[in-house]
């Protein structure tokens, strides 16, 4: 009891700490203005730079992409594309060119007019070394798509040619991605480095209006949006990283939307009258990464043993019903989670088989792994009460597991080089662009390995990296689709990850907030949203 009464006096005190005026839960909600609570502090807001889901969801308010997610309505699956900045765009025949028609009319937040110089200059800030706007940081972080790019032309004021280094029949799905968004060309000259992202303008349903740096956010409605008026006054953005607090705050009003609510969060709030909670269930999957230079976690039958050890319906009882078990790499809700059922293993809780293969390496055990993990932030807010559970896992296997919690930001510093060999591995997870196949390249390819990108764990494999390059050329949607799951399939014999569940990613909502639908997505469409 005493522990309880502690954690509500400390909710209280973070809530004191908004600085914002509580309100009873029977008061109507803000009539003007939506406040959304974030579970981690606000990060500047350069989306070039960003990668989490929490700095890319307020980017989705402020900036627009060349090519857009529809998230107009629910169901499951990868939302379908849909024109952005870009009225239309085309392929050559030989796909090596992507010929793109930009919209009219439409200007950044600074009055700068939005054409077809100004998509060049996005570009030449993470392709052109030259350039006074390029960026090494958001250069690197965009590596993933401009790696394909071979240049990149003006052809008019309202037409824009990507010219690729091989045929990439994704591209488009890659440019509506939020980290693709549109700077104003202005704003990239006048502020530098991060001051970029503490002035964000873009050409989106919002602008910036008042930043408390990492802790509110208050942007203001675009009467010029090109899409049509935002039916809302304000957004705003609160950081309340403690998720009783965030709790809290949405029963009495303080804010009226969770975006990535915990398990905690959804059992505490089902039961209110005028909250309702929405699963996108869109396509994620959180793991532990597996180093492969580190001793044992080199080697494949060591891999494999450990997700053979790990019971993953405790892990979903853990969360309340929150998460499903996933054993392998391919998640629900990705463009091959169809075709790869059945072809794709899922390794399921088999302890005896864990101890049959670690006894054919000849381990001497116990064996001690090292394993990074965080002890709070988006999506972690369990992290020790599910590396307990691993802990327990692995030690009827004969591993001990020893995780090292770290502050969440302090983990992602520390692995951004890639694991030094002394550390087996992280626990961490993979939300933004989980939906399309080309997820499998971003985390598997070892062209993607530090410092290009996020394949940490040094994981190479010829033949998947062939796959996959076949799959990125190839036109035909069945053939290329069937290249992924033959890459996918490798890639769970090889284990690079200790596979454990995919997040259902609910959301609680004031009932009288409307437009927010069930889209397969982490991200809001904020141009709809509206209060009744």
């Amino acid at each position: 009891m005493f522990r309880l009464k502690n954690k509500a006096h400390a909710a209280g005190i973070a809530l004191i700490a908004l600085g914002a005026a509580m309100v009873s839960a029977q008061a109507p909600a803000f009539a003007a203005t939506v406040t959304v609570g974030s579970e981690a502090a606000l990060p500047p807001l350069d989306p070039q730079r960003t990668t989490g889901s929490v700095g890319l969801r307020i980017a989705g308010a402020i900036f627009d992409t060349l090519i857009r997610e529809d998230l107009s309505k629910g169901g499951a699956g990868v939302p379908d594309i849909a024109s952005g900045l870009a009225e239309s765009w085309a392929v050559s025949d030989d796909g090596l060119t992507y010929t793109l028609k930009l919209r009219k009319g439409v200007t950044f937040h600074d009055g700068t007019p939005f054409d077809a110089q100004a998509v060049q200059t996005n570009f030449d800030r993470l392709l052109n070394k030259e350039s006074p706007v390029f960026d090494e940081r958001a250069s690197s972080t965009m590596a993933f798509l401009t790696r394909w790019i071979a240049s990149t032309k003006v052809v008019d004021g309202e037409t824009f040619a990507l010219f690729l280094k091989e045929p990439f029949s994704g591209l488009p799905r890659l440019l509506s991605d939020r980290s693709m968004s549109i700077i104003s060309p202005a704003a990239m000259a006048k502020y530098k480095g991060d001051e970029l992202g503490f002035n964000p303008v873009g050409t989106g349903p919002f602008k910036l209006g008042t930043l408390d740096q990492g802790q509110v956010l208050t942007l203001d409605r675009n009467d010029a949006y090109w899409r049509g008026v935002p039916k809302v006054d304000k957004l705003v953005f609160k950081a309340v990283t403690d998720p009783t607090a965030l709790a809290i705050a949405m029963q009495t009003g303080v804010v009226d939307v969770i975006p990535s609510a915990s398990a905690e969060q959804v059992t505490q709030l089902s039961a209110e009258a005028d909250l309702k909670v929405q699963y996108t269930d869109a396509a994620n999957f959180y793991f532990i990464r597996l180093n492969m230079n580190a001793e044992h976690t080199k080697d494949v039958r060591f891999r494999q043993a450990l997700n053979y050890a790990v019971n993953r319906d405790f892990i979903a009882a853990l969360f309340g019903g929150q998460a499903v078990p996933r054993g392998g790499p391919v998640p629900t809700g990705n463009e091959i989670t169809a075709l790869a059922a059945g072809t794709v293993k899922e390794y399921n809780y088999d302890p005896e088989k864990a101890k049959a293969l670690l006894a054919e390496i000849g381990v001497k055990q116990p064996v001690t792994l090292k394993v990074l993990a965080p002890n709070n932030g988006p999506g972690f807010g369990l992290s020790p009460q599910l590396m307990a559970l691993v802990q327990q896992d692995l030690a009827a296997v004969g591993v001990d597991l020893q995780p090292q919690l770290l502050e969440f930001t302090t983990m992602i510093s520390t692995e951004r080089p890639g694991y030094a060999n002394d550390v087996h591995g992280s626990y961490n997870g993979w939300v933004t662009g989980a939906g399309s196949a080309y997820v499998f390249e971003r985390l598997f390819a070892s062209s993607q390995q530090p410092p290009k990108g996020v394949n940490r764990g040094w994981y190479k494999n010829d033949d998947v990296d062939a796959k996959l390059a076949a799959a990125r050329s190839e036109r035909d949607e069945t053939k290329r689709a069937g290249l992924y799951v033959d890459a996918a399939a490798k890639v769970a014999e090889d284990a690079p990850y200790v596979f454990l569940y995919q997040d259902r990613l609910p959301r609680v909502i004031r009932s009288n907030i409307k437009g927010i639908e069930p889209a397969s997505s982490v991200y809001i469409d904020f141009s709809q949203v509206s209060v009744d």
